[in-house]
């Protein structure tokens, strides 16, 4: 079913991008054509390792659905054509702030600190709504919230590096006289989080419900949520440079319209939904 599913993804994407090509040409010759008409390269950051959003084939041709919303907004611009660079997750914004890349994209949650060097896109594309998540076999398998564990200790939350969960945590021990410990684990880390889950290193952590249903599919821990409602209500966020809002306006206007007709939640189900229920 996997192989299927990626034999499915790559010819969608192939097709895709034909039309993209065909549309730009046909754009530029209605406008005249030639030297007249200048279609602006577009340098896009992205990760590789970080399922199913950012991550590529075992060919490594990207393949998540930050790769296959931006095909599909690239699409839709016929003013540009977008082009793709590899980076660490680290390195991305570094890029975009040395002029490297035009978009960053790798599922940016909203962020103050990013939001004052950095200029966000209105339309966010996937939401990251974060609970509070306990491994049920476990020694802290009683907590039910972060209010609960603050000011202790030996209760430990922990968070993926760099993340808004991670923002969420700093923020609330500045706001907060009972504080919260916590630790951080790498992006690709998912296996250290589940083991430190099942030993009792971590108490809790912050996750979202798709990763839920992935995670507990490796067995390392049986994770539960807890609470009626996230913890933190979130969602990711193309991210441009300070000083091209043109861009910006652009893809959000895109992104806008694959909301209205139906094509961003298509493409959500089909990479994103569809991953997880065929792990």
């Amino acid at each position: 079913m996997k192989k299927a599913l990626c034999i499915i993804t790559v010819l969608v994407v192939a097709g895709l991008l034909l039309s993209s090509c065909r549309n730009k040409k046909q754009a530029a010759e209605s406008n005249g054509g030639g030297s007249g008409n200048t279609v602006t390269n577009i340098v896009v950051g992205t990760g590789n390792k970080y399922e199913p959003y950012c991550y590529a084939d075992s060919s490594g041709n990207l393949i998540g659905y930050d790769y296959q919303v931006l095909v599909e907004i690239d699409r839709r611009l016929p003013q540009y054509t977008f082009s793709y660079e590899i980076f660490d997750f680290a390195n991305i914004l570094i890029s975009l702030s040395t002029g490297k890349i035009d978009i960053a994209a790798h599922e940016y949650e909203d962020n103050p600190d990013r939001r004052a060097t950095y200029l966000y896109g209105d339309e966010r594309y996937s939401d990251y709504d974060g609970w509070l998540m306990v491994n049920a076999d476990g020694p802290w398998a009683t907590v039910n919230s972060l209010d609960e564990i603050a000011g202790n200790p030996n209760a430990v939350v922990g968070v993926r590096l760099g993340s808004n969960y991670e923002a969420f945590v700093k923020t609330y021990n500045q706001t907060h006289t009972a504080q919260l410990a916590y630790q951080t684990y790498a992006l690709e880390g998912p296996m250290l989080l589940l083991e430190n889950l099942r030993s009792g290193r971590y108490s809790v952590t912050l996750l979202m419900l798709a990763d839920l249903q992935l995670y507990n599919k490796i067995g390392t821990a049986r994770l539960i949520p807890k609470g009626e409602a996230p913890v933190i209500q979130s969602g990711a966020y193309f991210i441009f440079a300070k000083n091209n809002p043109a861009l910006k306006e652009a893809v959000d206007g895109a992104l806008r319209d694959m909301k209205v007709d139906g094509t961003l939640a298509r493409i959500y189900q089909e990479v994103v939904l569809d991953y997880y229920e065929n792990q």
